[in-house]
């Protein structure tokens, strides 16, 4: 398991989320046989290196909770965009870097919803929760405030952020 360096360069879907929670799960996996075996044993970070626009929520948050569920430290390093549910992934490292040159963007969740009238209002009922979720970990993870984020989805926008911003607000813990 030498290779512990993963990347997220695509969209946030299905196909770009499954081979690093297989990856991050083999690694576990492997770190946990050699613990049992070795007294001394210290886990080596899998890195996860971000440049991506976001994409599923879905996804997204399943590859977070697997992140969540590492007991393999995941260091996060972005080195281009962080946006929309990719700035969440990053939030999610254990340790967060960012390179000089990144950018981070926060949104409101989006779904595109179309149908009948009560599809619509479940569809606008799981988008809610969905952002909920979304802003309840962001402010768990970071100094991020409540009126800090009720006012980018007030004015619905998107909140682009500088590595020295992203820093001081708890979005990554060094510029690297």
């Amino acid at each position: 398991m030498n290779d512990r360096t993963l990347y997220l360069f695509d969209g946030i879907n299905k196909s770009s989320v499954k081979p690093i929670v297989e990856q991050i799960i083999k690694i576990n996996q492997y770190d946990d046989d050699k613990d049992k075996k070795e007294k001394d044993f210290k886990r080596v970070p899998i890195d996860l290196i971000i440049n991506s626009n976001g994409g599923s929520v879905y996804d997204g948050l399943g590859l977070i909770n697997v992140i969540d569920n590492s007991k393999t430290p995941v260091h996060t390093y972005v080195y281009g965009l962080a946006a929309s549910m990719s700035l969440l992934i990053a939030v999610s490292g254990h340790k967060r870097y960012a390179g000089r040159l990144s950018t981070f963007m926060y949104h409101s969740v989006s779904n595109h919803i179309d149908g009948h009238l009560e599809h619509l209002k479940n569809r606008i009922d799981e988008t809610q929760r969905l952002q909920n979720i979304y802003d309840q970990y962001i402010l768990s993870k970071t100094k991020l405030a409540t009126a800090d984020i009720l006012s980018v989805q007030e004015h619905q926008r998107n909140w682009y952020m500088s590595p020295d911003e992203a820093l001081a607000l708890g979005i990554i813990d060094e510029i690297v």
